[in-house]
Formats: C-alpha cells, sequence, structure tokens
C-alpha cells in the first residue's frame, strides 16, 4: 500500500499519540485513518500491538501467511495483551464496517485467520496464553492464544494432567478447539470440543459472556464446530483428566512400486481399522506416498494388548515394524509433534482437499484400487506430496450428530491429499488432488461431507453444506440472532441465513492491488480479485 501523499499514516503511530494527547483529531469520521486511530486507542495507544500493511515487512512478520497460494491483505493485525482489549477491537471495527478474524496458531491451509478477503481486522491472540488448573476438579482454563504444544507441557506441569487434542505443535487452541480438535487421542477420549465445559467469548457488540450448557447454550452449541463465525474466544474451559499410565507407539511400513500390491496391503488394514468393534485404545493415522504407505499410531495400554490385534499378522505387506513400549505422555506427545512438524512446513505453497468417510460410505474394493492406481502413475507436478488418512470412531461417536455444531460422529476416517509445490500451484496439482479425492469417495462427491478444519475453495458454493451437514440450518439461525450483520465472517463460514447484503470487506482498489502482486492463475480465477472462488476459511487454527 502506497504511503506517498499528504496522509496521516505517513506521520505514523507516534503523530497520532500526539494528536489524541493535544486533543487534536485531524481525521475524518468513518475514514480509513479514524479506524487506524480507534484501533489504536483500542491496545491502549501500543504501537507494537497494531500493525497495518504500510509499515516495514508486514507480510512476513505480522501477516506470515501460512499458505503461499493465499496472500490476503488485512486493514491491521492486532496484538491484544489481555481480554479486554479484545472487545475494544472488535467495536472497533463493527463500527467501520470491517470484518473480523481471531488468529491463535496462524496454521491453517488457506489462511482463514487472515479473513478470507483483503481489509480484514485480524485479532492476534498469542498474549492470551495462561493456563490454570483446579487440583481438585481437574478443570482446566486456557488461554486461546496457546499452542498445542504450550497445552500439552502446561497440564503436565500442573500435575500431569491431559486433555485430546492435535498432534501439530503450532496449531492454537482458539481454532482447533472451536472447530472439532481431532488428534491420536480422540478415538480413546472425544474430540477437544467434546470436553470443553465453558468459554468466555467476545461477541460482534464488543459484548463479553461465557457460554455453556446452561450459559447462552446456543452459542455454546455453535462454537463447538463453528467457532470462527460466531465471536472470539479468549478463555476456555476444558475437563482434563490424569495422563495415561500405558503408551505405546508403533509404525509399519509396507513398501512396493506395485499399485495393486500396495492396494491389497491397504485393503486389508482398511477392514481392521474400520471395524466399529476395534479397541479404542488403538489410534492410527496412514501417510501414503509414492511406492510405500506407513502407518503410524499409538496404544494406550500394555504391549501383550497392542499385540492382540494382531495388525502385522492381519495386514500383509509390512516390510518394515517397530514398537516403543513404556513411554510416558510426555515422551509419546513430543514424539508426534515432532513427527508432524516435518509434513507440514509452515509458509509453503500447498494444496489439500479432505473428505470424511463414515461407516456408511466406506469405499469399495474397486476404489480403492482406483485410487492406488492414480496415486502411483498420476502426475502431482511436483515430488512432495502424500495422502492422510486419519481413523477416528471410537469415543467421537459417542454424541449424537446434533450434539455440536461438528456434525461427523459417525466418521470412520478422514482422508485429505497433500501437495507441496515450488511455486503458486498450478492446475495439473489441483486435478491431481481432486481425482484422489473422487476415487475414494467412488466418485460420488455428494454423499460425503468435509472437516471445517482442513478448508478448500474446490468445494465451491457448497462448502457450508459439506462442513456442517445437518447442522447447517440452526447454525444459521444462531448466527442470525448472536452475529446479524455477519462481523465474524468468512465467505465459507456460516451466514445469517446465507449472504444477503454483506458490509464491505476491502475497497476494490484495495483487492485488484493484491491480485496483481499474485500469480495470473489466481487472478483469472477470481475476475481480478484476492478472494479466491469468492470463498474462506472456518476457524482460527
Amino acid at each position: 500500500m502506497s504511503t506517498s501523499g499528504p496522509s496521516i499514516r505517513r506521520l505514523g503511530l507516534a503523530a497520532i499519540a500526539a494528536f489524541n494527547l493535544l486533543g487534536i483529531v485531524p481525521l475524518v469520521e468513518g475514514s480509513p485513518q479514524d479506524l487506524e486511530r480507534c484501533l489504536f486507542t483500542a491496545v491502549n495507544r501500543q504501537a507494537s500491538q497494531v500493525q497495518f500493511p504500510y509499515e516495514a515487512n508486514f507480510q512476513e512478520i505480522d501477516a506470515r501467511p501460512y499458505n503461499l497460494n493465499f496472500r490476503y491483505e488485512p486493514f491491521a493485525i492486532t496484538y491484544p495483551k489481555d481480554k479486554n482489549q479484545v472487545p475494544a477491537v472488535v467495536r472497533c471495527a463493527a463500527t467501520h464496517n470491517r470484518k473480523v478474524q481471531a488468529r491463535s496458531g496462524g496454521h491453517d491451509y488457506t489462511n482463514k485467520a487472515l479473513g478470507g478477503a483483503n481489509g480484514t481486522i485480524v485479532v492476534d491472540v498469542k498474549y492470551l496464553n495462561s493456563v490454570q488448573v483446579d487440583s481438585i476438579t481437574g478443570l482446566a482454563k486456557i488461554g486461546s492464544g496457546n499452542k498445542l504444544k504450550d497445552v500439552a507441557e502446561k497440564l503436565h506441569l500442573a500435575g500431569g494432567r491431559y486433555m485430546p487434542h492435535g498432534s501439530s505443535p503450532t496449531v492454537g487452541i482458539g481454532g482447533h478447539a472451536t472447530v472439532g480438535g481431532l488428534g491420536l487421542h480422540t478415538r480413546l477420549e472425544g474430540t477437544s470440543l467434546d470436553v470443553l465445559k465453558e468459554a468466555e467469548v467476545v461477541l460482534a457488540d464488543g459484548s463479553i459472556v461465557l457460554a455453556s450448557s446452561t450459559k447462552n447454550s446456543d452459542l455454546f452449541w455453535a462454537i463447538r464446530g463453528a467457532g470462527a463465525s460466531f465471536g472470539i474466544v479468549t478463555t476456555f474451559t476444558f475437563q482434563t483428566k490424569p495422563e495415561p499410565k500405558q503408551i505405546l507407539n508403533f509404525a509399519c511400513v509396507v513398501a512396493s512400486t506395485s499399485a495393486a500390491s500396495l492396494a491389497d496391503s491397504f485393503k486389508a488394514y482398511h477392514q481392521i481399522v474400520t471395524d466399529r468393534k476395534l479397541d479404542p485404545r488403538f489410534s492410527a493415522a496412514v501417510v501414503i506416498q509414492k511406492n510405500q504407505f506407513i502407518i503410524s499410531g499409538a496404544y494406550f495400554g500394555s504391549e501383550s494388548d497392542f499385540n492382540s490385534i494382531k495388525l502385522a499378522s492381519r495386514a500383509p505387506g509390512i516390510t518394515e515394524q517397530t514398537v516403543t513400549p513404556g513411554l510416558t505422555w510426555s515422551q509419546h506427545i513430543n514424539r508426534i509433534f515432532d513427527s508432524i512438524s516435518s509434513m507440514f512446513p509452515a509458509q509453503s505453497y500447498l494444496t489439500a482437499q479432505d473428505t470424511a468417510i463414515t461407516y456408511s460410505t466406506l469405499p469399495s474394493n474397486k476404489s480403492i484400487d482406483t485410487l492406488f492406481q492414480h496415486l502411483q502413475t498420476g502426475n502431482a507436478g511436483s515430488e512432495r506430496w502424500f495422502v492422510l488418512v486419519d481413523f477416528y470412531g471410537g469415543a467421537v461417536g459417542n454424541l449424537a450428530t446434533d450434539a455440536t455444531a461438528f456434525p461427523h460422529r459417525d466418521v470412520s476416517y478422514f482422508f485429505a491429499p497433500y501437495v507441496i509445490t515450488e511455486s503458486t500451484t498450478g492446475l495439473k496439482t489441483h486435478e491431481f488432488v481432486e481425482k484422489a479425492v473422487l476415487a475414494i469417495q467412488g466418485n460420488q462427491p455428494d454423499k460425503y461431507l468435509s472437516y471445517a478444519g482442513y478448508t478448500s475453495p474446490q468445494l465451491g458454493p457448497q462448502s457450508q453444506k459439506k462442513y456442517w451437514g445437518p447442522n447447517l440450518p440452526r447454525l444459521e439461525k444462531v448466527k442470525k440472532s448472536i452475529d446479524p450483520d455477519d462481523v465474524f465472517s468468512t465467505p465459507q463460514g456460516a451466514k445469517p441465513n446465507l449472504v444477503s447484503a454483506a458490509p464491505a470487506r476491502a475497497t476494490q482498489r484495495e483487492e485488484s492491488a493484491v491480485c496483481l502482486r499474485r500469480s495470473s492463475f489466481y487472478c483469472s480465477i477470481t475476475g481480478g480479485s484476492s478472494q479466491v472462488g469468492s470463498v474462506d476459511f472456518e476457524g482460527y487454527n
């Protein structure tokens, strides 16, 4: 953004502070400069707590796009240092007709925490990182700015407690627990949002409310699966448990250059893990790559109980197997964090798409054959690709589909191909990913939902139905009641009975300026806008 001309921006925040102290207000009400002044005041006039695009290294240091395919230019990024600054920022944005999104870890495949379009006000909650545990009840008050690694470490230090959550250390609990909160412990303990007991939420009018099963229950229902569309959680209260005493990690490698051999091995393993009666202490994921797939996971029990599953003998084709018993909780979770960190490099060109495979929509053997034939012979446009198959079931199915906004209670696993490229992702890569998903779906995509934590522009105008399925009508009703002006807005988020006349996010000039800095591919599919396919991505991870 240009800083030339007689603009107050050239004077900087120090000048704005000086004008305020002198009682001089040389700003036009409702102007961008007025909004800057409002945000500056909201964070107690601390220049380090509000950053604007015209400042040096804004994109690299402040915006930090996780996926370089999606580069949005927020109006500002704010860094509240206490929860009382959050409503002040929200009121500034709403008054000036701007959208708001929170950012906890910023770890998401489509940079949804930057708003999904230009001109958003981003509330980075990294300073809201306290953790307090009641030693009697085990209830933990956790600030939304904590990363998952922070959560695990702080709960461990607070008397050896734990809660179910994901496996990536840099994911923020703020987005994770309000979209699903899936991980290796889900089969045994449920999702993060399943153990959420209360949340402190900043609403679109700047008020702060408590939401639980008995207070603001509609809001509590909605934030457990679609949180970023309804407000900003500042503090969660989770039910924790003592750390498991028996933990075993395992990994198996199936290697072959034959698509048919790989498919046959996967079918055998698939039959084991899609059995509803499978021991819930067993949790695993599969990573499929060229000429191999790797089965890895954890068992929360004894080695003898793990051996009774007979994984190696029932899944032929395993060429390597390692079992590591006797792990402490800290050893286990750090091993998981380390393994995931290397898979998802931050600030890379990434494309991904997921589909939820339920127990009633399991793929046929023919579909699995088609999948592996495609993966072995298709052209991804890059050698850096993999398919992640996260198996669930177990405790995730203990609740009804409509118990929370998160609808995936009958899910057997989530299937998601990923490709990392050296530059802007091209059509060849998108086609490779889409064909992999269609293969596992048996070319019947209408039968399948998707996880709102794995957002994708490929879903198009049906994205809300894909993410929330039968729960979407209630979400829209709650949205209309709580945030009728769609202040907490993303194009793929829950809407007040879907889009009508939403307030402007950014001027056409702002959109075009960003588009010019992006690839011709993205500009061509958006008609000159950086808002890719008019979609956005739910949650603030």
